[in-house]
């Protein structure tokens, strides 16, 4: 029933229509509007309404099947009428007659002056044969439609107590802890204005009417440098919105089966999680306020899609996300209305925001997940999580070995002459080597080893393939979980060993001051295919994406196939001007850098340096769909 009960909270966003005023849309649409009809008057079993029965079967009338839509400005209610007709005389039923029809209503909106109710009345009706030609039967059927069956229909209505009581709650917490008499007096301003019937649903405005404040002074030079102390409270403040937006999302994705909305809830988080590594990569100066410019363009993105979301609710559900809905809506238009209005980012506002869409979790919403979180994973599409690789000795103590006696020039070249081959050859279309599509997984001891090997020179004629080895292993355990059309399966295979190659030259480990360490970026990605542990947090296990290849290559291997099949092909990047190999530079571009990434290489305005790494991860691609895959030696001089 929850599947059937639907809500589209609408497409508008909250407006300023004066200096000092702000408007809010609810907007419902008649699906929400139907359910809330049946829960209100047709409450008689199977979702009728029986509005007369004189108790013995002769006259009676029911409602059935109630359908609901626009009919010039007004709520038009149809419903199909099941009605009998006789003269009773002495219990008995004389001359009974039957009939079948609809019945036609249109209703108008009101508002209630005294709570957040939205009220309707029957201003016109018309009966009708089922064929929605002019009724034959009328006279006692008329009199029925307005004695019982107009104020059956007009126990509807919108009960928005829920979603004004959660703005009446957040809205102050938004502003300055001075601010107390400035918060009372909006939240006692807020009202509901009106409501009217439109192609597209009901829609009820809300309205508030903030007292504006003076406007901080501007500044007179370029902002100083934040402070160690205030980069620590910088960070904390992002922290903290990434566990808010991961809370919302997470809560969202629980509510929806819609893979689709589930991938516009990943996008919106994946995409404000590397907005948060780039801020914290350059933190900026005193005067920047990131969390709100984070809080509004964050909003932007996420509020149509928990609009949508209300579509698959019951009543109570989808006006809880109404409300969250609403009360966003209104800090983003409170916020245009300048810097005098003091909108505060601030957490206690964010952890009552939160609690709207999940008022009964005792956890705290702004707290990152520090572990795999199998309900995020669950939630967005993901799945059960991977599998952790048994406990071993951290290689970060494990210090770099002696170095190997002197070898004469001779002998350096003799061992050069025999190793090339081995490196150059091995995966090419000639070579005698079978195709390592078929090779089978490496061993417990070779993963051991690999978890321990920063390889020379000399030990890459084992090392490399046995990686390859390892790479088409994750790649085949990946399309197993989640199926790839055969046409795309030697492209993603090759797309795999070609993002390995590019973001790490297919190493896992770096030795650095004679100590073994997990290869890391600057921006904290990790080992063989640089996951970033901050932007996959929940869904993958940060220690074991540092310590173990192989659980590092199923999570690149499982990332990458996401954004191939859920982003590049639902996409249709394939049918662009370039074809199949458009998947290619959309899925690495959106593997690099975000799901709004995926379109960068057809876009004009990319910078130059991202064109410059689409374009070696493109020659890397070709290499390894050439067989020539082992050319990664090249990265190792």
């Amino acid at each position: 029933m929850r599947a059937l009960a639907p809500l589209v909270l609408g497409c508008l966003f909250a407006t300023t229509s004066a200096a000092s005023e702000v408007r809010v849309p609810l907007q419902l649409d008649f699906a929400f509007m139907r359910e809330l009809l049946v829960q209100r008057a047709f409450t008689d079993p199977e979702q009728t309404a029986r509005v007369f029965s004189d108790g013995v079967g002769c006259n009676r009338a029911t409602l059935l099947r109630p359908e609901v839509g626009a009919n010039d400005g007004r709520l038009e209610v149809t419903s199909e009428v099941d009605a009998s007709f006789g003269t009773l005389v002495v219990g008995f039923c004389l001359f009974p007659v039957s009939w079948r029809g609809r019945v036609e209503s249109q209703l108008e909106p009101w508002l209630d002056p005294a709570a957040p109710l939205v009220h309707f009345r029957v201003v016109d009706s018309r009966i009708a044969e089922r064929d929605g030609s002019a009724a034959g039967a009328a006279g006692m059927l008329w009199d029925w439609v307005k004695r019982y069956i107009h104020p059956r229909l007009e126990l509807l209505a919108i009960d928005l107590s829920l979603p004004v009581g959660d703005l009446r709650a957040v809205l102050p917490l938004f502003l300055a802890e001075d601010e107390r008499a400035r918060a009372e007096e909006l939240v006692a301003s807020l009202a509901l204005e009106g409501a009217i019937v439109s192609d597209g649903g009901v829609s009820v405005t809300l309205r508030l009417t903030p007292q504006l404040g003076s406007a901080p002074p501007a500044s007179t030079g370029p902002e100083p440098e934040l402070t160690p102390e205030e980069i620590e409270v910088f960070r904390a403040e992002l922290e903290r919105w990434d566990g808010f937006v991961t809370f919302v999302v997470k809560e969202a994705g629980r509510e929806t089966s819609d893979p689709a909305l589930r991938e516009q809830l990943l996008e919106v988080l994946l995409d404000a999680r590397h907005r948060v590594i780039e801020l914290l990569e350059a933190p900026g100066s005193a005067g920047a306020d990131p969390v709100r410019a984070l809080f509004l363009s964050t909003w932007r993105r996420l509020a149509g899609t928990l609009r949508a979301l209300g579509a698959q609710l019951g009543d109570r559900e989808a006006l809880r996300w109404l409300g969250f809905v609403a009360a966003a809506d209104a800090l983003t238009a409170l916020d245009a209305l300048g810097p005098e209005m003091g909108i505060e980012i601030s957490a206690d506002g964010l952890r009552r925001l939160a609690r709207i869409v999940a008022p009964d979790d005792s956890g705290d919403p702004l707290a990152t997940p520090a572990d795999v979180d199998p309900e995020l994973r669950q939630s967005l599409g993901f799945g059960a999580p991977l599998p952790l690789p048994e406990p071993e000795p951290t290689p970060e103590e494990e210090r770099e070995p002696a170095p190997p006696p002197p070898t004469s020039s001779l002998a350096r070249r003799l061992l050069q002459a025999f190793l090339e081959p081995r490196i150059w050859l091995v995966g090419s279309a000639h070579a005698a080597t079978v195709r390592d599509g078929a090779a089978k997984a490496p061993s417990a001891e070779e993963l051991v080893k690999l978890n321990r090997w920063v390889p020379t020179r000399d030990e890459l004629g084992v090392y490399l393939p046995l990686v390859r080895r390892l790479l088409r292993d994750s790649a085949r355990a990946t399309e197993r979980a989640k199926p790839l059309a055969p046409a795309y399966r030697k492209l993603y295979a090759d797309l795999q060993l070609a993002t390995a190659w590019q973001e790490s030259c297919w190493r896992q480990y770096v030795r650095i001051q004679g100590t073994i360490r997990p290869l890391r970026s600057r921006a904290g990605a990790l080992g063989l295919m640089q996951v970033n542990a901050r932007a996959w947090r929940g869904f993958y296990d940060a220690p074991a994406l540092a310590s173990d290849i192989a659980y590092n290559g199923r999570a690149g291997s499982e990332i990458l196939l996401h954004y191939l099949v859920d982003l590049a092909l639902a996409r249709g990047e394939q049918r662009r001007a370039g074809g199949v190999e458009n998947l290619v530079r959309a899925s690495y571009a959106a593997y690099n850098g975000g799901p709004r990434h995926l379109a960068r290489y057809r876009r004009e305005s990319t910078a130059k340096s991202l064109r410059k790494i689409d374009a070696s991860l493109f020659r890397k691609y070709e290499a390894v769909r050439d067989g020539r895959e082992l050319e990664v030696a090249r990265c190792f001089g």
